[in-house]
């Protein structure tokens, strides 16, 4: 990557942020960006903000900064709100990243480097959680290598984008960027993980409701991501979604046990038991959206 096969010159990079409702969070994100943009000339760059809150609660933010652009939001969930910035960018490539994120001071610059170095369709960089209490109260995305295509934290050609099609919009929640990130791996796009270009989670704190509406919902959006919608119920059906259910949870427990704050054992062992009972839940769900198919 020391030899510069492309020139970083014209408007490379589109810097994309949707926001909602989290004005405080904004302001941290924007703030960290500023010091990151140091790395880049100007008019290279650009960067966005569009607003899913109905209040525009991002507008005041967003105009005490002059390197920033704000956009309405279309208010039709995350995947829609994101489809939204993309729209709006005139970059060569799009890089993303949330409102509630803190880049650090350096991370531009490792985005640059894999840019002007002509290989790449897709960048990854690291997501780090932080101020995370051992509780499953509390909640923070880490990633730590590559293949996860997490848009807290992701660079992609804008014509890639395209190609792809964009986010799926019934996504209106979560696992956008999962169903996103299959179609990234189905069409073969080059890409990179960039272990020094990472971005700061603070971790939220949700109530016990929050976690159990978000188990279920998780669930059912991954059973969505492999298995389209219309559904004609047929015990066929009826066998892979127990079968997904039943692997589901393996793999969401093992991810607890062995992932992201291994000594964290209070909250492994807490979503162990979540999962053991909001699995079946999930499921019913699933299996009455297969008899209203």
């Amino acid at each position: 990557m020391n030899n510069l096969q492309v020139p970083f010159n014209g408007l490379i990079l589109s810097i994309c942020i949707v926001s909602y409702k989290r004005p405080a969070y904004l302001r941290l994100c924007l703030d960290s960006i500023a010091v990151s943009l140091r790395h880049l000339e100007p008019k290279t760059y650009e960067v966005l903000v569009s607003d899913d809150c109905p209040n525009q609660s991002a507008l005041q933010v967003v105009n005490d900064y002059d390197f920033t652009k704000w956009i309405p939001g279309p208010c039709r969930g995350v995947a829609a709100n994101r489809n939204n910035v993309v729209n709006a960018a005139t970059g060569e490539w799009i890089l993303f990243i949330d409102d509630d994120e803190i880049a650090d001071q350096d991370w531009l610059l490792f985005y640059k480097q894999a840019i002007i170095s002509g290989k790449y369709d897709v960048l990854e960089g690291r997501v780090q959680p932080t101020n995370f209490p051992d509780s499953i109260l509390w909640y923070a995305p880490s990633i730590s290598s590559g293949g996860a295509y997490c848009t807290a934290n992701m660079a992609i050609r804008r014509s890639t984008f395209q190609k792809l099609g964009g986010f799926d919009e019934t996504f209106s929640v979560s696992h956008e960027d999962v169903d996103f990130g299959l179609r990234i791996r189905n069409a073969g796009c080059c890409s990179l993980y960039i272990q020094q270009a990472v971005v700061f989670h603070p971790a939220r704190r949700y109530t016990f409701k929050q976690v159990w509406n978000r188990l279920l919902d998780l669930q059912c959006q991954s059973y969505f991501t492999h298995f389209k919608p219309p559904y004609n119920f047929t015990f066929v059906h009826l066998f892979r979604l127990i079968s997904f259910s039943i692997k589901y949870w393996f793999r969401i427990t093992r991810f607890e046990i062995s992932g992201r704050q291994g000594h964290q054992w209070r909250r492994q062992l807490q979503a162990m038991v979540l999962l053991t009972f909001s699995s079946p839940v999930a499921t019913i769900r699933l299996f009455n959206a297969h008899l209203e198919g």
